[in-house]
């Protein structure tokens, strides 16, 4: 019995490991598609007050949806080492050096993602004010910049963990789980 559990939580965590972001990204994605769609046409072709007020609406759960569907997609590139880097000047040190080379920059962004989070911590509890239209509170919009760059720190100490530590590919595929 406890094997079962461990195996499936094993697996679940494998596999949230390998699509979180993808999932978020697809579901954002999607409520934004729809959202913009039902506001489009309700704009043009429905001219009546409750769909004019539910345009509003649902421009605004678009416009949430982007932002958080941009910070889960800086994720996904932490994740899979793709994010923007200069690297030409890498190019002149030894081999066994370029490897290394990058973790300078990497300590520095670790530390700036602690400082947003705490930042983002902040925010969240000093928002006091609603959205215009749906009346959400903010906070659970900015909720966003704390999660984001704790998914972020997770992903970059993971990506340096495989890249230095683990015998694992980053290009494998292989689940953080795996390597626990």
């Amino acid at each position: 019995m406890a094997g079962n559990i461990v195996g499936f939580l094993k697996s679940t965590i494998s596999f949230l490991d390998k699509r979180a972001e993808e999932i978020g990204i697809i579901t954002l994605g999607l409520i934004l598609i729809s959202s913009m769609t039902f506001s489009i046409l309700a704009r043009y072709f429905v001219h009546t007050t409750f769909f004019s007020v539910a345009s509003h609406w649902m421009e605004e759960v678009a416009k949430y949806s982007f932002i958080w569907l941009l910070y889960f997609g800086a994720s996904l590139a932490t994740r899979s080492g793709g994010h923007f880097k200069v690297t030409a000047q890498f190019s002149v040190l030894p081999k066994k050096a370029r490897k290394y080379a990058s973790l300078p920059g990497d300590l520095i962004w670790l530390i700036f993602n602690l400082f947003i989070i705490k930042l983002g911590f902040d925010l969240c509890q000093a928002s006091a004010e609603a959205s215009l239209s749906l009346q959400l509170p903010m906070k659970w919009v900015y909720a966003i910049i704390p999660i984001s760059f704790i998914l972020i720190l997770f992903r970059l100490i993971q990506y340096n963990y495989r890249l230095f530590i683990s015998k694992r590919s980053q290009k494998g595929g292989e689940s953080w789980a795996n390597t626990l």
